[in-house]
């Protein structure tokens, strides 16, 4: 097994960072399963493995303003969305 270079070190926390918050995910999920305030602490892991992924393999510090913004905003609609469905589910019921 080779050991990463200088420029992969980023990539390789990065990725270390996408597991940490997964095994966050799981743990909380088994722990405290339908707490009310779940989806919040969801919404944002989604938030930010999406922003790590944006920033560390999509590269989105170097892309147009433009594009930059966009992805954003596509990173956000899932955190948002979730929020905004827990929210209407509790007006339904």
């Amino acid at each position: 097994m080779t050991t990463p270079t200088a420029k992969q070190l980023p990539v390789v926390h990065a990725w270390a960072g996408l597991l940490a918050l997964t095994g966050l995910g799981l743990v909380l999920g088994h722990m405290f399963g339908h707490a009310p305030w779940m989806p919040l602490v969801v919404a944002a892991v989604i938030w930010i493995k999406g922003t790590v992924v944006a920033r560390y393999f999509l590269e989105s510090d170097g892309a147009h303003p433009f594009i930059a913004w966009l992805l954003r905003l596509f990173i956000a609609f899932a955190p948002v969305a979730l929020l905004v469905t827990d929210r209407l589910s509790l007006y339904s019921s």
